[in-house]
């Protein structure tokens, strides 16, 4: 295998990893919204909910290890 046939099969192997967690965010979403209506939120706790989502999908996120240090 030469070096272009070695960066063609990384470059399929990440494009499926990222398939995947796609589909892993849009489960997770789902559980979050469908939970939603057990609980009394207001529209503005939901549309903050969904913001959050989407920065998370963006890549936009704090670790654990710094929120345990705030």
């Amino acid at each position: 295998m030469d070096t272009q046939e070695a960066l063609e099969a990384i470059l399929v192997e990440v494009r499926k990893v990222n398939q995947r967690l796609d589909f892993l965010e849009g489960v997770i979403e789902e559980v979050i919204l469908k939970g939603l209506p057990q609980v009394e939120l207001t529209e503005e706790e939901i549309q903050e909910i969904k913001a959050s989502v989407e920065e998370m999908r963006k890549g936009n996120y704090v670790t654990l290890e710094a929120l345990k240090r705030d």
